[in-house]
Protein backbone atom coordinates (compact mmCIF):
# COMPACT_ATOMS: atom_id res chain seq x y z
CA UNK A 1 0.00 0.00 0.00
CA UNK A 2 1.07 3.79 -1.01
CA UNK A 3 1.67 5.79 1.73
CA UNK A 4 0.27 9.61 1.76
CA UNK A 5 3.87 10.68 2.63
CA UNK A 6 5.53 8.85 -0.16
CA UNK A 7 3.24 10.76 -2.23
CA UNK A 8 4.59 14.14 -1.41
CA UNK A 9 7.95 13.19 -1.77
CA UNK A 10 7.60 13.86 -5.68
CA UNK A 11 6.06 17.08 -5.27
CA UNK A 12 8.36 18.49 -2.44
CA UNK A 13 11.63 17.28 -4.58
CA UNK A 14 10.27 18.81 -7.57
CA UNK A 15 9.66 22.61 -5.40
CA UNK A 16 13.02 21.94 -3.76
CA UNK A 17 14.57 21.43 -7.43
CA UNK A 18 12.84 24.84 -8.58
CA UNK A 19 13.77 26.64 -5.58
CA UNK A 20 17.29 25.64 -5.88
CA UNK A 21 17.24 27.09 -9.44
CA UNK A 22 15.77 30.33 -8.44
CA UNK A 23 18.37 30.88 -5.16
CA UNK A 24 21.32 30.39 -7.63
CA UNK A 25 19.84 32.77 -10.37
CA UNK A 26 19.30 35.15 -7.46
CA UNK A 27 22.60 34.83 -6.96
CA UNK A 28 24.22 34.82 -10.31
CA UNK A 29 22.19 38.23 -11.06
CA UNK A 30 23.17 39.47 -7.66
CA UNK A 31 27.17 38.99 -8.15
CA UNK A 32 27.41 39.18 -11.96
CA UNK A 33 25.08 41.95 -12.66
CA UNK A 34 25.56 43.91 -9.63
CA UNK A 35 29.14 43.40 -8.85
CA UNK A 36 30.85 43.43 -11.74
CA UNK A 37 28.57 46.58 -13.13
CA UNK A 38 29.55 48.44 -9.50
CA UNK A 39 33.31 47.01 -9.94
CA UNK A 40 34.10 47.59 -13.09
CA UNK A 41 33.12 51.69 -13.21
CA UNK A 42 35.20 51.88 -9.85
CA UNK A 43 38.38 50.12 -11.70
CA UNK A 44 38.08 51.64 -15.09
CA UNK A 45 38.16 55.19 -12.97
CA UNK A 46 41.09 54.27 -10.72
CA UNK A 47 42.83 52.60 -13.69
CA UNK A 48 41.92 55.64 -16.01
CA UNK A 49 39.98 53.10 -18.49
CA UNK A 50 42.97 50.34 -18.57
CA UNK A 51 41.30 47.67 -16.22
CA UNK A 52 39.49 45.35 -17.27
CA UNK A 53 39.76 45.11 -20.80
CA UNK A 54 36.65 43.92 -21.22
CA UNK A 55 33.66 46.04 -22.37
CA UNK A 56 31.16 46.80 -19.73
CA UNK A 57 28.83 44.10 -20.01
CA UNK A 58 31.85 41.80 -20.92
CA UNK A 59 31.39 39.54 -17.65
CA UNK A 60 31.47 36.78 -19.65
CA UNK A 61 34.24 37.37 -21.83
CA UNK A 62 36.64 37.78 -18.89
CA UNK A 63 38.88 35.69 -17.32
CA UNK A 64 37.36 33.86 -14.69
CA UNK A 65 40.53 35.83 -12.51
CA UNK A 66 39.25 38.90 -13.96
CA UNK A 67 35.99 38.18 -13.83
CA UNK A 68 35.57 37.48 -10.04
CA UNK A 69 38.51 40.60 -8.92
CA UNK A 70 35.95 42.83 -10.52
CA UNK A 71 32.89 41.45 -9.10
CA UNK A 72 34.27 41.10 -5.35
CA UNK A 73 35.38 44.87 -5.89
CA UNK A 74 32.53 46.06 -6.83
CA UNK A 75 30.14 44.10 -4.01
CA UNK A 76 32.70 45.63 -1.33
CA UNK A 77 32.05 48.96 -2.70
CA UNK A 78 28.69 49.08 -2.36
CA UNK A 79 28.61 47.34 1.50
CA UNK A 80 31.50 50.24 2.09
CA UNK A 81 29.15 52.98 0.07
CA UNK A 82 26.01 51.05 2.04
CA UNK A 83 27.44 51.26 5.43
CA UNK A 84 29.49 55.24 4.47
CA UNK A 85 25.70 56.06 4.18
CA UNK A 86 23.86 54.41 6.98
CA UNK A 87 26.60 54.68 9.39
CA UNK A 88 26.55 51.34 10.52
CA UNK A 89 27.76 48.04 8.68
CA UNK A 90 24.81 46.34 6.95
Amino acid sequence: MIDVPDWLDAPRGLVLGVLRFLWWLAWDVCVQTVGWSIGWCLLRVVTLGRYPQERFGGVDEAETGTAILVEIVGLVMLAVGIWWLAGEWP
